[in-house]
């Protein structure tokens, strides 16, 4: 029902606590993770029936192209967007689906917050940032996605027509901030070839080469705070 479609890039710190807020998730039947890796010198591995992780060999344009070529991969018809450096709420996908089967018919499931992090301590709730919402594959289907690496979810969510279901259940992502890496948004708008060059510049700090086998682990206890 559910694919929860995380994109990633030199920095599989973060990723293994995105996939541990996943693998605690209480699993409706048919979901699954789904990471797009595009960092042409690694691949990285994990044996989990619900996890699938594509090593892509070339790097793509712009995060709204890696999008559009990611939700194509997925099983399943509801594409939850969470990126490598936030986390899943403990409920997430359980309340997802519920606002799905009881509300059909909608093109996007959003909550109307989140709970903000930054540097890993936590700052309280925060209005969406467009994270975290759920798409349809037949509305992503037939939208033009824009070719750039800023602001690409809110046009997306805003500025394609869709209809939108404002969940009324407690808010399903932890958004963190800074995290000592990369944050697109914090860049400003730049042209796609400039945000590249950019995360190369900073990010080849953390990352690794070759096979990487990944060990999801929280470093922090996150869901004591959004109890």
């Amino acid at each position: 029902m559910i694919s929860v479609l995380t994109l990633t890039y030199k920095r599989h710190h973060l990723l293994e606590e995105a996939i541990e807020s996943f693998l605690r998730q209480e699993l409706p039947p048919q979901c699954e993770m789904v990471i797009i890796n595009d960092n042409a010198e690694v691949d990285y591995k994990l044996d989990h029936p619900n996890v699938r992780i594509i090593n892509h060999k070339e790097r793509f344009s712009s995060i709204s192209a890696k999008i559009e070529w990611g939700y194509k991969q997925c099983k399943y018809n509801y594409i939850y967007r969470l990126d490598d450096d936030d986390l899943l709420a403990p409920w997430a996908l359980a309340n997802t689906t519920k606002d799905i089967l009881e509300n059909p018919g909608y093109d996007i499931y959003r909550s109307d917050g989140m709970w903000f992090f930054q540097n890993n301590k936590y700052m309280g709730e925060s209005s969406n940032v467009n994270n975290g919402n759920v798409y349809t594959k037949i509305f992503l289907d037939r939208i033009e996605f824009p070719a750039t690496s800023f602001g690409e979810d809110a046009t997306i969510t805003h500025y394609s027509g869709g209809r939108i279901y404002q969940s009324k259940l407690p808010y399903t992502m932890i958004y963190r901030w800074g995290m000592n890496t990369l944050h697109v948004s914090g860049l400003g708008e730049m042209s796609s070839e400039d945000i590249n060059e950019k995360a190369d510049k900073i990010l080849n700090n953390y990352t690794s080469k070759g096979i990487v086998q990944l060990e999801p682990k929280f470093l922090n206890d996150y869901y004591t705070h959004i109890k």
